[in-house]
């Protein structure tokens, strides 16, 4: 059994009994997930946001101490303690996230592939309970809405327009836009940004507020991209993890 894979799998098959569909257990695991990471992930945004919220006062330190990096470096850990914030907190989640991603991805691939034929029977049961063990030749629904979940968006376009496009076209949009609004989320409001160059007298913040912008339209890009090349079952894992993130930070943002 492998101890990182093994829960997955026992939740994806679990709710695929439940629900009776694929893509109803990758919905569900995926908000389980997102549930369990809420600890991590919640004070995380808050500390995002008041960091933002500090780019003034930060900008500020900067001119004063110009030329002294030991006590540019001392005045800013006294403003994070004054403010209580933690300028490393954010690591250890993004990190997280990224590694639940991949063991999602592995573990999503074991079961698909034996449902579909190129999998080892042994080999998945050995990671599942006794009670969600699957018997040689069991057969999962991997349709959902139309549509294959084991073929990726340039899979499915080739085979030409119909109903079953309805599904990548929604998860790929889908995905972009919700990725657009989280990169906004986490940018500084314009007035921000506005206090920022007005207190510097270089190009250094001109550059820096273009390099954002940039980024703010690449992420959505390269999800477009990146999505467009992977099978449905993982980018409908995207599309949920990214709008239920997206409801996390906009609740942060109301507070």
């Amino acid at each position: 059994m492998n101890i990182l894979i093994a829960p997955f799998i026992n939740a994806l098959i679990g709710f695929y009994h439940l629900f009776g569909n694929f893509g109803w257990a990758v919905i569900a695991v995926t908000a389980l997930i997102r549930i369990l990471l809420i600890p991590l992930v919640m004070p995380t945004l808050k500390n995002s946001k008041k960091m933002m919220e500090l780019q003034p006062k930060l900008k500020k330190i900067q001119e004063q101490f110009k030329g002294d990096k030991k006590a540019l470096a001392a005045a800013q850990m006294e403003l994070y303690k004054k403010e209580g914030i933690n300028p490393l907190s954010g690591c250890l989640p993004q990190i997280l996230q990224i590694a639940v991603l991949i063991i999602f991805f592995s573990a999503f691939n074991m079961v698909v592939n034996y449902s579909i034929g190129k999998g080892n029977l042994e080999a998945v049961n050995r990671n599942l309970i006794p009670a969600f063990q699957l018997k040689e030749g069991y057969q999962m629904n991997l349709n959902f809405l139309g549509s294959d979940l084991t073929k990726s968006p340039s899979q499915i376009f080739k085979t030409g327009m119909g109903l079953n496009m309805i599904l990548p076209i929604i998860l790929l949009l889908g995905s972009a836009v919700t990725q657009f609004f989280s990169s906004k989320l986490m940018m500084p409001s314009p007035k921000t940004d506005q206090k920022i160059v007005e207190k510097t007298k270089d190009k250094e913040d001109d550059m820096m507020g273009a390099m954002r912008t940039q980024s703010l339209y690449m992420m959505p890009a390269m999800t477009l991209f990146l999505g467009w090349g992977f099978n449905l079952g993982i980018l409908l894992y995207w599309f949920m993890n990214s709008a239920v993130m997206l409801v996390q930070q906009l609740m942060v943002e109301k507070k």
